[in-house]
């Protein structure tokens, strides 16, 4: 054949059911004349090694070796030393090119004098879309740093791009073995250093799930992957040092994205003395990462608590992200507290948080509410008074802090005693009020339907008056009046007297349909005929039928 402008690598181990369907999708490319086809056998123990050796006798341009099995980067690194041609690709054995997605990458990086061509990539069955697709919806177009399209960096994965193999040479890079995420080390270092790279939406590549908990998919949160993957991105983070800055804050961005991850893996998978080692590795990584970029992929104050957390090399956090210290409120937003909240605010933003009132009661001239305030990462001990939340009636006219009955999940349960003998009767909001000094954060109400909201209560005595709380549009409503009265014409009143009644006449109706049911449904026994009259007794009366037996 003549010279191969692009070289396909496959490895191959035991995929005897999806390769010659991979193979087939190679050979339908356009100028297929112009690829050449490295198969690499690594050691496969089914029949995949006779689907190969067939291939590479009937088809032109194929090279088939077999070496002991060594994994998939030792496979994919054999393959780069034997290929020849002037481009790069990678198809995994039990993959598919798209019909013409190899010759369109080929093309495209002819056309731009690219050194590398990236093209989007979707599984089988499909998946939900990551971010680093936004790069590549934009539509077609040439980046000369990795700061342009930084969400390139997100996409490790060699299949979906091609590489000049100048450009690989140069680099020296290698794929790693003996370890999962063989990608990384290959692909973003080629990335960082692309003086062109070609990017375009077309499909180029489509990868198989194959749900049999065999894919590196299903075994990353396991202790020896999160430490291989923090291998990695250590290695990565060396060699990204003497970028320019705005470049490798984009590496520096994937891996604060990828280990914050990992860092919630580790929480749950890995015992005492792994998460130490995981502590003290992240902790030294993210020495290097600002705290801004990593901002960006906290979804949730729980989630900064845990950031923090690296960065403080702090394990029982990484754990268990809660904290009990005051919430904070600063630009109009609220925090949750930290020792050190200058240095991480930005990732104690509480992005969602909200209170709801439970129950009331009356105590002599105070009422007795109990309620939750709800975020992710806020924790108390019972009886501890939390002087940053309070629970304020009207307008300021009566306040008190709460006092904290227990924490379930990341609801933080309250109780708060509140004096209203003061208030004239009417109808006041009651809500749940953040304070940080003279800095305040009204906290919205919860939901009111589908879950555990506000909710109206019984009228209750309070003192010689009567009140009781009703939802409003701003949390819980407090109303008291002097006269009972106007407690039987409330809504709540009617309503919950209009239930009672609604249920015992249900009650009454639904036992006499059973007795009614019942009695129709009992057996019944036939009675004997009456014994007829004496005949010398003619004048005897005759005797009343016996009643039908039980």
């Amino acid at each position: 054949m003549p010279s191969p402008t692009v070289s396909v690598v496959v490895p191959v181990y035991n995929t005897e059911k999806w390769l010659e369907e991979a193979l087939d999708s190679i050979e339908r490319q356009p100028a297929r004349d112009r690829i050449e086809v490295v198969v690499i056998d690594d050691g496969s123990t089914d029949g995949s090694a006779d689907i190969a050796r067939r291939y590479a006798d009937r088809a032109t341009g194929v090279r088939y070796v077999r070496q002991d099995n060594a994994g998939l980067g030792a496979a994919r690194n054999h393959g780069v030393r034997l290929a020849t041609g002037r481009y790069l690709a990678f198809l995994d054995s039990d993959d598919l090119y798209p019909d013409g997605a190899l010759s369109y990458l080929v093309d495209l990086a002819d056309r731009e004098q690219a050194a590398v061509a990236v093209g989007d990539m979707q599984g089988l069955p499909p998946r939900p879309n990551p971010a680093w697709r936004r790069e590549l919806l934009v539509g077609e177009r040439v980046v000369e740093r990795i700061a342009q399209a930084p969400g390139l960096v997100g996409n490790p994965s060699a299949c979906n791009k091609i590489f000049r193999r100048d450009l690989v040479d140069s680099t020296g890079v290698r794929f790693t073995e003996n370890t999962a995420f063989e990608d990384v080390l290959f692909t973003v270092p080629v990335l960082a250093r692309s003086p062109r790279t070609a990017l375009t939406p077309r499909l180029s590549y489509l990868y198989r799930q194959r749900g049999d908990n065999s894919s590196l998919m299903d075994t990353r949160s396991q202790p020896l992957r999160i430490m291989q993957h923090v291998a990695i991105v250590e290695q990565l983070a060396d060699e990204c040092r003497d970028l320019p800055s705005d470049d490798r804050d984009a590496v520096y961005r994937w891996i604060a994205y990828m280990q914050l991850h990992y860092a919630w893996r580790a929480a749950n998978g890995c015992d005492d003395e792994q998460l130490d080692e995981f502590t003290i590795r992240m902790h030294t990584l993210f020495k290097d990462i600002p705290v801004r970029l990593a901002t960006e992929f906290v979804s949730n104050a729980g989630a900064g608590l845990r950031a923090a957390a690296i960065y403080e090399q702090n394990p029982a956090t990484i754990r268990e992200p809660r904290s009990a210290l005051p919430l904070r409120v600063y630009a109009g937003q609220a925090y949750l507290g930290h020792t050190d909240f200058d240095a991480y605010r930005d990732l104690l933003l509480i992005r969602e948080i909200t209170a709801t009132v439970h129950r009331m009661r009356g105590s002599g001239p105070a009422i007795a509410l109990e309620g939750s305030v709800r975020t992710k990462g806020i924790d108390g001990e019972p009886g501890q008074v939390r002087h940053d939340l309070l629970v304020e009636i009207g307008d300021g006219l009566a306040r008190q802090p709460v006092t904290v009955l227990r924490r379930t999940g990341n609801d933080l349960r309250w109780s708060c005693t509140i004096p209203v003998d003061h208030l004239p009767g009417g109808r006041y909001d009651v809500r749940v009020v953040v304070r940080d000094n003279d800095r305040e954060y009204a906290v919205p109400p919860g939901p009111q339907q589908g879950g555990r909201g506000t909710r109206g209560t019984r009228p209750t005595r309070i003192g010689t008056r009567v009140g009781w709380l009703t939802p409003g549009p701003d949390g819980a409503r407090l109303i008291i009046t002097d006269t009972a009265g106007a407690v039987a014409r409330s809504p709540q009143w009617l309503s919950q007297m209009g239930a009672r009644q609604s249920r015992s006449l249900w009650g009454r109706a639904w036992g006499t349909a059973r007795r009614t049911a019942r009695n129709r449904l009992r057996p019944t026994t036939p009675t004997a005929p009456p014994p007829a009259a004496p005949a010398s007794s003619p004048s005897a009366p005759a005797s009343s039928p016996s009643p039908p037996a039980r």
